[in-house]
């Protein structure tokens, strides 16, 4: 292999310092314009009787503390967060919403209020009341068949893998908003024990007895730490106590105990655990490749993934956590290949288009053989990842090229995946994930993570460059809005041993050293930033389910700037109730015909935490972005200078809620809009401005009572603006209009490599 020229050093990406300009904005609230009144009359009615009708067979439900849980259904032109039914279902009515659930919402009731509720909704002439009514389409009782998803008791059953004394089950304890509930619940579900579930064996108790003095001492305390020796189900009682809501794996010992565990109406989901497995591998003998002598200044990528056995990338390990798989049951040889592509992905594929990026790895040995009878329990390994990212602290970067082999659903995001983005979220680490392979009809678990870079594969054409979808990689979109897959990348490669392969775990692959060098090169890197920067350095000009953004360029990288084009980046705290607002000069080169000439994009990321939640379904997100880049033109009834979106939205106020989610993925955390204005706009004044709000919803999920409570959530914003003409000096132009206000983004250091012989 021949050694790679060095190339200089293009204009680095800016970092935009300036702080935004709030200006308050008020939002809308119930009117007697929001009630539908042609149902108006027929809604008093129906939800009356129906209610009348509950109250006559509540005794026969499962209660707590007085207390059950009723279904109500929204109508498809009332699921906009303004609708949201609280004035009707108010704890003046005996009633407190819970959580969102498919297209309405779960309520507790006061078993004894149901009658006096139906007579409220017949006589009340309060507005915000009436709009509720016309608006609820019917309410009925939550249901055992409802905690089944629609399954047969028997083929939930035959779907749950086989564990020590029973079958292996993921079950969502029903959440309640009342003290006195919640604890008659804890004491229901410690009736059950022995009986209907068993507790698992403590989290990490197999990988204890190797926490030894071979492993460094900063990754043993933290695995330790990690580790648990209490009762899973104690564990998760506590849990639940403290949240009002808890997830654990049960035991579940037989069908019978798992129709008493539903019957007794303490579980509000519950799912068997699913097996987690990489790609087929393929077959060949072990390479001598050449690998930098020293790679010690390298960026570290963790391969969770089957393990590492081949001894040629024993010098690209930078560490190796204790097996969490043990060998005979691992799948190494998946983990081989993987590997390979990390450490030097562009060696063994130098006929396409990858940048020449080397990497260490940490090897992370966690996935099974396929067909292998090992059960993994996922709060295992989501209290071993933890381990081991509190103590892997110069890893930021963690690969894995896994899937759960299912369907995503639609209307909520998958355990596993909510675990690996709220460990990234605590760890500040980036997770690139795989969609998945065929067969299968849709993205597969945890390609839902939202913190995650989710990657789909992706062909070559002739000269080695990104072209159609992949024939064996799944599409997309995701749940709840989110645009998934992120990226795409080549799938058919060649790996370890000369084998060419195909498959969206290859694609991951290739993806993490981008993110990796990426993480390394900026200042002040964060997860989100370097996703936003590899989003927006993507090729396509808009989401496709099939090929996300696109392929990361190779030239440019994501740390700099095409030429022609000046590219700012920035990090922003904000809030519901007010725009922000950054004013930009607009650089000569796109004025100098008298319009606005050129090209743009803006991607922005919000960091939805604290405000999502994982018993929300299809409203998993409790907050979203707004956000365009806007010129000005004309001037508004007030008098006021009018700005027009060069880059933004859809204009949503056109759409219902069903169609914004549908059509412009309202709910997603990830804006993006790219666009070619060559033709040239017509506009006033000097400045271009960056626009940006935020807004939320389903506040009674955090016990918060307006807008004012939600914290500051941190967004990173990119901005690319320019004409395409590396003639025009728009990168000068635009910083020297800046001056303090930006600087350089990237450290000002090479990584310098030196081609060993073996």
């Amino acid at each position: 292999m021949a050694d790679s020229p060095r190339r200089p050093l293009l204009n680095p990406v800016l970092r935009f310092t300036q702080d935004p300009k709030p200006k308050r904005v008020t939002g809308g609230g119930k009117s007697a314009d929001s009630i539908i009144g042609n149902r108006l009359d027929e809604q008093r009615e129906a939800l009356a009787q129906t209610f009348r009708t509950m109250a006559e067979s509540v005794v026969n439900q499962p209660s707590f503390s007085g207390q059950v849980v009723v279904y109500a259904g929204m109508f498809e032109d009332s699921l906009a967060p303004s609708y949201t039914p609280d004035d009707l279902f108010h704890p003046i009515h005996g009633a407190r919403l819970i959580a969102p659930h498919r297209t309405g919402y779960l309520i507790e009731f006061q078993a004894d209020q149901l009658v006096r509720l139906a007579e409220q909704i017949e006589r009340t002439t309060r507005v915000k009341e009436l709009v509720d009514i016309s608006r609820v389409q019917s309410a009925r009782f939550f249901s055992e068949e409802n905690a089944r998803g629609g399954r047969k008791l028997s083929a939930l059953w035959d779907a749950a893998p086989e564990a020590e004394d029973g079958r292996a089950f993921i079950t969502w304890l029903m959440p309640l908003r009342s003290r006195e509930a919640g604890e008659h619940l804890i004491q229901k579900v410690a009736g059950l024990r022995d009986n209907a579930i068993l507790s698992p064996r403590p989290l990490l108790e197999d990988i204890r007895g190797a926490l030894d003095s071979s492993v460094p001492a900063v990754m043993r305390r933290s695995l330790q730490a990690a580790a648990s020796e209490g009762d899973r189900i104690a564990l998760a009682m506590r849990d639940y106590r403290q949240r009002g809501h808890a997830r654990a794996t049960f035991i579940i010992p037989s069908q019978a105990a798992l129709a008493q565990l539903l019957a007794s109406g303490t579980v509000f989901r519950i799912d068997p655990v699913s097996p987690i497995t990489s790609t087929a591998p393929g077959d060949g003998a072990e390479p001598n490749r050449p690998l930098p002598a020293d790679m010690s200044g390298l960026p570290v990528v963790g391969v969770v993934d089957g393990g590492l056995t081949a001894n040629s990338y024993k010098p690209a390990e930078a560490w190796r956590a204790p097996a969490f798989i043990p060998d005979v049951h691992a799948d190494t040889k998946h983990g081989n290949q993987v590997t390979s592509l990390i450490v030097q992905g562009h060696d063994w594929n130098n006929n396409l288009a990858l940048p020449p990026l080397y990497c260490q790895v940490g090897t992370v040995q966690a996935v099974p053989k396929h067909g292998s009878s090992i059960f993994v329990d996922p709060q295992n390994l989501v209290a071993y990842l933890d381990g081991l990212m509190g103590a892997a602290t110069n890893t930021r970067v963690w690969n894995f090229s896994l899937n759960i082999k299912e369907d995503c659903p639609l209307d909520g995001v998958n355990s596993l995946s909510h675990d690996i983005a709220m460990l990234a979220r605590k760890h500040a680490v980036l997770p690139i994930i795989s969609i998945g392979n065929k067969p299968g009809g849709h993205i597969q678990p945890p390609a839902d993570c939202e913190a995650a870079i989710t990657v789909g594969g992706r062909q070559h054409d002739a000269n080695g460059k990104p072209a159609g979808e992949c024939g064996v990689s799944l599409s997309g979109p995701g749940p709840s809005c989110m645009l998934k897959p992120d990226l795409t990348n080549f799938s058919k490669v060649r790996v370890i041993g000369g084998t060419v392969t195909e498959g969206s775990s290859f694609s991951t692959a290739l993806t993490s050293p981008v993110a990796a060098h990426t993480m390394a090169r900026l200042r002040d890197a964060s997860p989100d930033l370097v996703k936003a920067l590899l989003l927006h350095n993507a090729d396509r000009d808009a989401f496709d389910a099939k090929l996300g953004f696109g392929t990361p360029a190779v030239d440019p990288l994501p740390w700099e700037c095409r030429p022609g084009f000046v590219t700012l980046q920035w990090t922003a705290q904000l809030r519901p109730g007010a725009a922000f607002y950054w004013e930009l000069p607009i650089p000569a080169s796109l004025r100098k015909t008298g319009k606005l000439k050129g090209a743009g994009a803006l991607t922005a990321i919000l960091n939805p935490h604290p405000m999502v939640s994982e018993i929300a379904g299809m409203n998993y997100f409790s907050a979203r972005l707004e956000a365009a880049l806007q010129f000005e033109r004309g001037v508004t009834s007030n008098g006021d200078a009018k700005f027009h979106n060069l880059l933004g939205s859809l204009e949503k106020e056109r759409l219902t809620e069903q169609q914004a989610r549908e059509l412009d993925h309202k709910w997603s955390p990830v804006r993006h809009h790219k666009k070619s204005f060559a033709r040239g706009v017509q506009f006033d004044g000097e400045n271009l401005r960056v626009y940006a709000r935020l807004f939320s919803r389903d506040l009674y999920l955090y016990g918060m009572n307006n807008t004012e409570e939600v914290p500051p959530l941190e967004t990173v914003f990119v901005l690319s603006i320019g004409t395409g003409d590396e003639n025009d000096d728009v990168y000068n132009e635009l910083r020297d209009e800046l001056g303090t206000f930006v600087e350089a983004a990237v450290i000002d250091t090479e990584i310098d490599v030196e081609i060993g012989d073996s």
